[in-house]
């Protein structure tokens, strides 16, 4: 064995050493999400992992959300973002959030051409309460800690 094959080889069990711990469910070119410890096979088999971060939130209305002004327009401010300067969108945003609900992207498109006088989040919510009434604000967290949205999740948790 020449020195070249041994150090690819050191390599690969070195790579093989560090990759992250996965279920046996996760296939090796499957995204790894270190916040929620699954991949897209788990979230498929297994559904959304629970919300730790909104502790008493969990099993409230989402349309409190709908009454709670101050709370809806941070939220707005940080999920209803112009495109970039590209035309790019950024990550977690509300159409993001509307898939999650399974809402079909020409549901998304239309809302956000109604901006500037109407946010696309908040016809997100209305029409998420009035599909499933029994809609709650843990379940918007879990969606929103999915997505990678902290920030958003600290606005949520005012609302406790």
């Amino acid at each position: 064995m020449g020195p070249g094959r041994c150090l690819l080889t050191a390599l690969l069990l070195l790579a093989l050493a560090s990759l992250p711990e996965a279920s046996q469910y996760c296939g090796r070119l499957e995204y790894w999400n270190p916040d929620n410890k699954c991949c897209s096979s788990c979230l498929h088999r297994f559904g959304p992992p629970p919300c730790p971060e909104l502790p008493g939130l969990g099993s409230q209305p989402l349309s409190r959300l709908l009454d709670e002004l101050e709370v809806l327009e941070e939220l707005i401010v940080l999920l209803d973002p112009e495109p970039g300067p590209g035309g790019g969108m950024a990550h977690g945003t509300t159409r993001h959030l509307a898939a999650r609900y399974g809402l079909p992207a020409a549901w998304s498109t239309f809302a956000y051409s109604l901006r500037p006088s109407r946010s696309p989040l908040r016809a997100l919510i209305e029409m998420v309460v009035a599909r499933e009434p029994s809609a709650s604000l843990g379940q918007l967290g879990t969606h929103l800690a999915q997505l990678g949205r902290a920030d958003a999740l600290r606005v949520l948790s005012k609302l406790g």
